[in-house]
């Protein structure tokens, strides 16, 4: 129990505290103790990605420019801890489920899905037990963090945001995170379209409320 309070304190120090803190995490790797530390972490690293969509390289490296994104939008967050630590976690299935295609293409299809075991894994090592609800907080986020974006690239209907939202512990938090998903690559994308429609879904979704 010790050693999990430690590193629970160690770790919301880095995230709430660091302008980047993906330093903190490259420092690990660096000295070799990434793999010891954070193992789940440390599977990132080699993990390849479509060049196309993630010129910036591996996973590790994805996750490192997310997480540093997610930073700059956590004071937005309802639970700016808890959104950290899901930006951390966000893409841990790509580990188990990338693979090449014939054709060449990379693939991680389910990866949000089928993360949830190493996501719950990690929080098992890195928090106090007794905290259910973070824990379940991050594992929605982590499920669901694919599907903002996917729903604004298809201009889809309010009734499908509805639906998304209904299953989401923090609809705000999970907006914040797809945009820190989507600006943490090496692509100069302009997200003004997907934000807007984004917050326009949000603005439906709680006048229902």
């Amino acid at each position: 129990m010790t050693k999990n309070i430690n590193i629970q304190e160690e770790l919301e120090e880095v995230l709430l505290t660091y302008e980047k803190p993906s330093r903190y995490f490259t420092g690990l790797k660096e000295d070799n103790n990434l793999d010891i530390k954070f193992p789940e972490i440390g599977d990132l690293v080699g993990v390849i990605q479509s060049p196309v969509h993630h010129p910036e390289g591996d996973v590790f490296n994805h996750t490192m420019m997310v997480v540093d994104e997610a930073a700059k939008l956590k004071n937005k967050a309802k639970n700016p801890i808890g959104f950290m630590y899901s930006a951390l976690c966000h893409d841990f299935g790509k580990v188990i489920t990338t693979t090449t295609k014939e054709d060449g293409k990379i693939i991680s299809y389910n990866h949000e899905r089928a993360g949830l075991k190493l996501v719950r894994t990690f929080l098992n090592r890195t928090i106090r037990k007794e905290e259910n609800e973070f824990r379940d907080y991050i594992l929605n986020m982590v499920e669901l963090h694919m599907q903002p974006n996917q729903l604004a690239n298809q201009n889809s209907r309010l009734k499908s945001t509805r639906k998304l939202f209904n299953k989401s512990v923090c609809p705000q938090d999970l907006i914040l995170l797809a945009k820190a998903d989507a600006l943490g690559r090496s692509v100069n994308e302009d997200y003004s379209f997907k934000e807007a429609y984004l917050k326009n879904a949000l603005k439906d979704f709680q006048e229902l409320e």
